[in-house]
């Protein structure tokens, strides 16, 4: 008895809830809307992750192009040819700032660095890293060579970088573990 009374209300309810349209109910509505609310955040999500994880591709093939010239700055032809290239990887307005010697665009950074004012030197990255989305990242290096005055020197640093959304370099912040006139004298001077 107690088993055909229990079929007899399960029995019930079934038809009792097919004889409503739950299409139709205020509750199935909210739950349809909220539904669609949750896709389209889930899809506006993904589309984000695309995009970022193309700035990064971006900025990391940015960062290899630059580290290649780096390396072998001699097959990439004259001084200027090696400045045109690494300021190839730059937006037009992308500004280099060091610590030491100041902001200057990108371009002329790059010249100083390597060839200005008598200079001969080379940048031996040690270490880099890129943020997820490809708009952060920097580098661990050792510049060194012949300074302006001709004698040698060696400086360790750091860069930490900005990547515009195409992934090139927008702004580069130098920093170095040393006195600012201790930097300037491995420059300008009797070097390290």
């Amino acid at each position: 008895m107690r088993r055909a009374l229990m079929a007899l209300s399960l029995l019930g309810l079934l038809v009792g809830g097919c004889a409503s349209d739950p299409a139709t109910s205020q509750e199935y509505q909210t739950l349809q809307q909220q539904l669609a609310d949750v896709t389209a955040d889930r899809d506006a999500l993904r589309a984000a992750a695309g995009q970022s994880t193309g700035r990064h591709d971006k900025a990391k093939a940015t960062q290899e192009a630059i580290q290649a010239i780096l390396d072998d700055p001699e097959s990439v032809g004259t001084e200027q040819e090696v400045v045109d290239a690494l300021a190839s990887y730059a937006t037009p307005d992308a500004v280099m700032d060091d610590i030491v010697f100041g902001a200057v665009s990108m371009r002329s950074a790059w010249y100083y660095t390597l060839f200005g004012d008598a200079m001969d030197a080379t940048i031996d990255t040690t270490y880099t890293w890129l943020s997820e989305d490809g708009s952060q990242g920097g580098s661990l290096w050792l510049w060194h060579g012949t300074n302006q005055a001709g004698n040698h020197f060696e400086l360790a640093g750091v860069s930490l970088d900005d990547f515009s959304e195409e992934g090139l370099l927008s702004n580069t912040y130098v920093v170095y573990p040393y006195p600012a006139d201790y930097v300037t004298e491995a420059v300008t001077g009797a070097g390290t």
